[in-house]
């Protein structure tokens, strides 16, 4: 048999670092670049003290906050001029709380830092949202943080999943990115529905994505709108005490900028071939089969919407997912032409190294996870797992999902059996699956994986086997830049489908 087998050798293959493209996704449309002098008040409020420990200090008075050569300055001291205000020390910040709202695209922040035992400068964001959202059930989202003399800055998530029930390391939840320490670093993070994904400088440096539909509150934040939070903090970062000689400090904030998704392409997955047929929404109506029109290729499709009627045809399975992902939470939906089709025609799993002895109803719910990633192939030998009645009933299922049950990998040049275990390092991951996805594909053996695992894995892998921009070369290390280049646009719509089918009779 003309198979190849990769090993690789680290799990944490979400993570790569990579060039960042140009904003060919989006469209800038907010900034404060901070050239006026004063503080738009329409925008930005000063933080008021709390209880918090990252707002025990703060303070409205003028002497914490400034504007030079066109950045808002931000200050701590110590309290050496206020002798009616009892606290030591006193720090500057400013946040659009109940003033500006940021949705999903990209949040881009360039600041310079002072460094110093007990400072604690931060960029970051929090939900906003009713009072009765507690934390940290609404998320938070660590776009930046420095403390003391660290050579590395901080990207961390806050959730109830990874503060409450303590999951931080799948996904991993923290990521420690170096800086250009005393100048001027650009902090990037951008919001979809699926994933946050975090730049340093236009490095992407960390992912964290979207598991199991977002149980147990793991990703909030896909639910709320946020608003941003600037301050020079002091004190709480693990240090014996703060250096006062190192006083007063200053976190200097050159922009700010927001950059929405370009709505003509915000599509998941993102297709070869689409066509906005104007910007307004209907309320979607019906969809109906277009049985006249036929493709060679089995996962082709084709979609057109318009006023809220929705024309399919090929694979009924492929446009239906698509369809469902661009119909809003509010039942409306785009006038639309799409066309599409995978650029490898084998994206598979094997259960050949997997001596478990399926179910089957685990059997149902792989089939499930496989379709919803549009992969379109098994391998399993089903001896001894199942009745031989319920493997014809699994095959007649897969079959309505457009996946073929095969017993063993086909003979095929560059289709091979993808082994992925928990001791493999990235970028080596990346190459593979960037090769494979320039050939015919591959299978993925995910036996020393539990359920999240080789499901985050079978994600990561649509990315490339899905093909258009995600599997281009873009950067020098031969590695394709899948998130910032393809976004991230497995949104999880799971849940939305159930919804639809029930209301639209699908």
């Amino acid at each position: 048999m003309n198979r190849f087998v990769f090993t690789l050798l680290m799990f944490n293959c979400l993570i790569v670092s990579a060039t960042a493209q140009e904003h060919r996704r989006y469209a800038l449309v907010w900034h404060d670049e901070f050239d006026s002098g004063v503080l738009d008040e329409n925008v930005w409020s000063k933080i008021p003290r709390s209880t918090a420990a990252w707002a025990v200090h703060m303070t409205s008075d003028e002497r914490l906050y400034g504007f030079e050569d066109g950045n808002l300055v931000l200050r701590g001291m110590v309290n050496d001029f206020l002798p009616k205000d009892k606290e030591e020390y006193l720090t500057g910040g400013v946040w659009s709380k109940y003033k500006k709202n940021f949705g999903f695209g990209r949040i881009e922040v360039r600041a310079k830092f002072d460094v110093a035992q007990g400072y604690w400068p931060a960029i970051w964001m929090l939900p906003q949202s009713t009072k009765t959202l507690r934390w940290p059930h609404g998320g938070e989202i660590d776009i930046m943080e420095h403390f003391g003399n660290s050579p590395y800055v901080n990207h961390t998530i806050h959730s109830h999943y990874t503060y409450n029930l303590r999951r931080r390391k799948r996904p991993p939840y923290v990521a420690y990115p170096t800086y250009n320490e005393g100048e001027y670093n650009t902090y990037s993070m951008e919001r979809f529905h699926d994933s946050l994904v975090f730049f340093v400088n236009g490095r992407r440096t960390m992912n964290y994505p979207r598991f199991r539909r977002g149980a147990n509150d793991q990703f909030p934040f896909s639910q709320h709108d946020y608003y941003l939070i600037l301050d020079a903090q002091l004190g709480n970062d693990g240090s014996p005490s703060i250096d006062k000689t190192k006083l007063p400090v200053e976190l200097r904030i050159d922009y700010v900028r927001y950059y929405e998704l370009d709505t003509k392409t915000d599509v998941i997955p993102e297709p070869q071939s689409f066509e906005l047929l104007g910007t307004k929404k209907f309320r979607f109506k019906k969809v109906s089969v277009n049985k006249k029109e036929r493709f060679d290729d089995p996962d082709e499709y084709h979609l057109v919407v318009k006023r809220g009627k929705a024309t399919i045809s090929g694979n009924l399975v492929w446009a239906e997912s698509t369809l469902n992902q661009l119909i809003g939470d509010d039942g409306r939906i785009t006038n639309v032409d799409i066309h599409d089709k995978p650029a490898c025609p084998y994206r598979g799993v094997s259960l050949d190294k997997n001596s478990k002895k399926w179910t089957f109803n685990e059997m149902k719910r792989l089939l499930d996870v496989m379709a919803f990633y549009k992969l379109n192939y098994l391998q399993w030998n089903s001896e001894g797992s199942c009745s031989e009645e319920e493997v014809n009933s699994l095959k007649e299922y897969a079959n309505d999902l457009g996946i073929k049950i095969i017993d063993d990998i086909p003979n095929v040049a560059n289709v091979g059996l993808f082994l992925v275990n928990k001791k493999s390092q990235s970028p080596l991951i990346n190459i593979v699956f960037s090769k494979m996805a320039g050939g015919q594909g591959g299978f993925l053996s995910l036996s020393a994986f539990g359920e999240e695992e080789w499901e985050a894995l079978m994600a990561f892998s649509e990315r490339f086997w899905r093909g258009g921009s995600a599997g281009k070369v873009t950067n020098n290390e031969g590695l394709p830049d899948t998130l910032s280049e393809a976004g991230s646009r497995l949104a999880n719509f799971k849940e939305k489908v159930a919804v639809h089918r029930e209301r639209f009779h699908f």
